[in-house]
């Protein structure tokens, strides 16, 4: 009797593929807290705006990081 196994995956295109999964959560998140902020400035609540993009550099220099990766 024979059994087959299914390859293997590549450990490089599952690699790359954990990368874009998160590279797109990241921008999700980006585009949710820009929503925020719009939303806050449009209500004239300044400081609440800050505070949603406290730290949006620093998500914005990952998703950066890890697409270089891929290139």
């Amino acid at each position: 009797m024979t059994t087959s196994t299914a390859p293997s995956p590549d450990p490089d295109e599952v690699i790359r593929d954990r990368i874009l999964d998160r590279a797109k959560t990241l921008t999700t998140e980006i585009i949710d807290r820009l929503t925020v902020a719009a939303s806050d400035l449009s209500d004239g609540r300044h400081l609440a705006a800050l505070g949603a993009l406290a730290g949006i550099e620093a998500q914005l220099t990952i998703i950066r990081s890890v697409l270089l990766l891929l290139s």
